[in-house]
């Protein structure tokens, strides 16, 4: 085993006013020239106006139309309490460009995770046996319930994956409390009926469906041995059966479980684990085994998600530090720190901004990826002002440099010309057109041209 940094390779085989503008974009600009970086914008979970806490458990990005859903669980009930008194029963839509929440869903409480598929948000709700379809046209949500081959509830689902062919998997977290170790069925869409259970024995959070036909299930305290380390399972989705199985070497002294798993473009993932090990297990999916380790800055023990950059770098929450890492995939070397959150949850990155949900709190933290600049900060100087159309001019017609030219392109057309000042001008001082995204918060290009952007942030 060599050792670089941090990285451990194991073996493997193969309309407003101006003024109001520009605080605006100096404040979601200025703590980014620090290390550790704090967010540039909040959206506000508890805008729903629910009798209960507005707490988000977990947020996914629907990028064709850049749509994003967080599930609000709000509290746990404690034993006995009616859980309408604590927990709560929504999944929020809101434009992942604007930031501005749309609309909100009922479901069932204490909603954890969800799935986009068939044209629909598939949500479990961790206090029941239901997984709730919700119709995106506006039609009501329905319920399919969830039990074993006798009939019996299977509660507390929790992980979700789609299957080549259409069907959808759904995971108890629950272990065996419920009398059954058939943590695992899956589901027709169409008739919404089981299909198939699955015999797994412990607690499972997320689990992904690989592109070799097999099902990826990290499974906490298998067998419902408390005292045992999570295992990695690979299960042939037709037979059901477990076709080879990995374990994870923790600390078992803080009953770990894995938290979360993302698939890497390389046949790899990224394993995060919930409590034993302030480390990421990155996994070689061809030869199924263990590709490298990632130590966690810090000592916290508790990392709750992971989600990769598009800097080859992943981005990890350590849950009960309050930041997120960054640590690059290559080297294994913490990059930088994502502050200003409170018990980072769940983490997705879409459109140059990095959304994390805030178990501490009730809202969603949005950070700057490492593609994103802010529009119309032409001079990089982390406000939008008069300089601007200036050193735009500057560089059309005296030759000046501009290092962002994304920044400059007003109106991305994908062209720098004298639209892009003129219209920057109009709006600063005659109330016209706002820059095109990413503006006023930052973000990345969505726009497939020739134009790029040296050092944004």
């Amino acid at each position: 085993m060599a050792l670089f940094s941090n990285l451990q390779l194991c073996t493997s085989r193969d309309s407003a006013k101006p003024t109001f503008w520009w605080l605006l974009i100096a404040v979601s600009l200025a703590p980014l020239a620090a290390m550790a970086q704090l967010p540039v914008f909040s959206i506000d979970t508890g805008s729903i106006g629910s009798s209960v806490d507005s707490h988000p458990y977990s947020i996914i990005i629907d990028e064709a139309n850049m749509l994003g859903y967080a599930s609000i669980c709000g509290d746990v009930a404690p034993f006995g309490e009616p859980i309408e008194n604590y927990s709560n029963n929504k999944v929020i839509e809101f434009d992942a460009l604007t930031l501005e929440v749309i609309r909100s869903f009922t479901v069932g409480y204490y909603p954890t995770e969800m799935l986009l598929a068939h044209g629909d948000l598939w949500v479990t709700c961790s206090a029941g046996n239901q997984l709730y379809r919700v119709d995106l046209d506006g039609a009501e949500p329905t319920s399919i319930a969830l039990v074993d081959s006798t009939g019996a509830a299977i509660t507390f689902p929790s992980g979700l994956a789609l299957g080549a062919n259409g069907e959808i998997y759904v995971a108890s977290n629950g272990g065996d409390f419920d009398g059954s170790s058939e943590n695992i069925v899956s589901i027709d869409p169409d008739t919404q009926q089981i299909l198939q259970h699955y015999e797994v024995s412990g607690g499972i959070s997320v689990m992904a469906y690989l592109s070799d036909g097999s099902l990826l299930v990290p499974v906490g305290f298998p067998g419902g041995d408390f005292t045992a380390a999570p295992v990695l399972l690979w299960i042939d989705p037709f037979s059901g059966e477990i076709i080879f199985e990995l374990p994870i070497d923790v600390d078992t002294a803080d009953f770990p479980a894995p938290s979360d798993l993302k698939i890497l473009p390389d046949d790899t993932a990224l394993l995060t684990i919930f409590g034993g090990s302030a480390i990421v297990y990155r996994i070689d999916l061809v030869s199924r085994s263990l590709h490298s380790i990632y130590t966690v800055p810090g000592s916290d023990t508790v990392q709750t998600a992971v989600a990769i950059d598009s800097d080859n770098s992943f981005v990890v929450a350590e849950f009960f530090s309050n930041r997120l890492s960054r640590i690059d995939l290559t080297t294994g070397l913490a990059t930088g720190l994502l502050d200003g959150v409170n018990l980072p949850n769940d983490i997705q990155i879409a459109a140059g901004r990095i959304f994390t949900t805030e178990q501490g709190g009730e809202s969603i933290a949005v950070h700057a990826s490492t593609d994103a600049f802010l529009r119309a900060d032409v001079n990089l100087d982390g406000f939008v002002d008069v300089a601007d159309p200036v050193a735009l001019l500057e560089y059309l017609f005296l030759g000046s440099a501009i290092s962002c030219l994304d920044a400059g392109d007003i109106s991305d057309d994908g062209a720098l010309d004298l639209g892009d000042p003129v219209q920057l001008l109009t709006f600063l001082f005659s109330q016209g057109s706002a820059p095109a995204y990413p503006f006023p918060v930052v973000g990345a290009d969505l726009t497939d041209d020739t134009l790029d952007c040296v050092g944004g942030l």
